[in-house]
């Protein structure tokens, strides 16, 4: 089957990078695939090698497909294209027949696997593709591409901080949610420090409290923080960063979608379901009783990254100690 494709995806930036092998996946297919995301995620996607355009979900007028009523214009602009991928709606009885109504080869399933399933969410989303063809047993490996306007601005914003190319530690302490926040940024960041090492900090919207706290520390100052970056400046910055250390968050998956060598600290999160997919990841967490790693456990694997391969042993060390398995 080949043809035009539109895919839906209503998360947030790590949800739908984890969506990766499944795109990549319809590209073997033959489809040329248009994802529909958050409108702040389509300019990093459009341009990125991963989908062949990227537009904002709302244009779609998808929720007139939750009422019976259905505006016909709705299902007008869905059989422009040759098959529908959908992770939104699946639970609704109504919106899925409404959906059905396009008259396309249709893939709908939920955004993410079922509670307590233990499947991880790229596995999850490659298997809803199987009405449009036999789906692989190995997830397809993928590497988001960059801009190069993005990569000379990134470049240009860390040699006038004396920073050269990959020399950067980046560090994400912030998350969607506090609950995700590790407590150990202020104590590796000092370390860091300590170390002579080149840290930089990316900050969000909704991170001002957590940087603040870092940077009342004095183990980074305020020039080496990118505060509100477009996200495709903040990708690029990543793809020229020795290392990234992050919490389960966006920012953290786009390190390692980029190709960046990446720890991702979880916690309340279960990384057999949401861990980072790429070459270079690294995933510490909690054991029984202790739901963060300690500083210690961090650093080791941040180490084990930074000093390359016959150092791996402290990393899987790190990693075994939570109880966990990751793909």
């Amino acid at each position: 089957m080949t043809g035009r494709c539109l895919v839906v995806h209503p998360g947030a930036l790590g949800d739908v990078l984890l969506a990766g092998p499944a795109l990549a996946h319809l590209c073997a297919l033959g489809f040329r695939t248009t994802l529909a995301v958050a409108s702040r995620l389509a300019a990093l996607l459009r341009g990125s090698g991963l989908v062949d355009d990227a537009r904002d979900i709302e244009g779609l007028g998808l929720h007139r497909l939750f009422v019976e009523r259905v505006d016909p214009g709705v299902l007008d602009s869905l059989a422009s294209f040759d098959a529908l991928v959908c992770w939104l709606g699946a639970g609704d009885p109504t919106f899925r027949t409404n959906l059905a109504r396009a008259g396309r080869p249709l893939a709908l399933g939920r955004a993410a696997p079922l509670p307590g399933s233990g499947r991880h969410a790229s596995r999850h989303l490659l298997e809803t593709l199987a009405p449009l063809g036999p789906v692989p047993s190995a997830l397809p490996l993928v590497r988001l591409g960059v801009t190069s306007s993005g990569r000379a601005m990134a470049g240009a914003w860390l040699a006038a901080r004396g920073i050269g190319l990959e020399e950067a530690i980046v560090l994400q302490p912030g998350a969607g949610s506090a609950v995700k926040t590790w407590p150990g940024f202020s104590d590796l960041t000092r370390r860091l420090r300590d170390a002579d090492l080149r840290v930089v900090v990316l900050a969000g919207p909704a991170d001002d409290e957590t940087v603040e706290t870092l940077l009342g520390t004095g183990a980074v100052v305020e020039e080496r923080v990118a505060r509100d970056w477009p996200l495709s400046e903040v990708a690029a910055l990543l793809s020229l960063a020795r290392c990234a250390v992050g919490n389960d968050s966006g920012p953290t998956h786009l390190a390692a979608a980029v190709g960046c060598s990446t720890v991702a600290v979880f916690g309340p999160t279960d990384p057999a379901v949401w861990a980072p997919l790429g070459a270079h990841v690294r995933v510490v967490a909690g054991r029984p009783g202790a739901p963060w790693a300690d500083v210690d456990s961090v650093e080791a694997a941040l180490r084990a990254l930074l000093e390359g391969p016959g150092a791996g042993a402290a990393t899987e060390a790190a990693r075994a100690g939570s109880g966990q398995s990751w793909p």
